[in-house]
């Protein structure tokens, strides 16, 4: 997210995947195509940096089909502004690995988390 580049999102998702994204409170769950959340994500002008930390991974017994679950904190412009938990699956396609669907659930930081690097 970081680069905020169409380019490097394709090499690792698909646009038609979906996403149910949950932000923070009051705002309401929203749907959208990873598409046009790539295309939001890239027109806009923030410094956006979002990690995750100790991904859960299960890979299917065929190895083409894969679930990470991890926490997550989102800083925009430097400053901590939701943290929460993302859900993503992933088929292997042609010998790569993209993502095909996203979930994330989001909240408020507390104020020890908004001290976080």
């Amino acid at each position: 997210m970081s680069t905020s580049s169409r380019v490097e999102f394709e090499k690792h998702c698909v646009r038609a995947g979906g996403m149910s994204l949950s932000p923070p409170s009051p705002t309401a769950l929203r749907f959208c195509t990873i598409g046009s959340s790539v295309e939001h994500v890239a027109a806009l002008k923030d410094d956006i940096n979002e990690r995750i930390w100790g991904p859960e991974v299960k890979v299917n017994e065929a190895g083409n089909l894969a679930a990470i679950w991890a926490p997550f904190r989102a800083k925009i412009n430097g400053v901590v502004d939701h943290v929460g938990v993302g859900l993503s699956v992933s088929y292997k396609l042609n010998g790569q690995w993209k993502v095909t669907g996203l979930a994330n659930s989001c909240r408020l930081p507390t104020k020890e988390e908004m001290l976080l690097e």
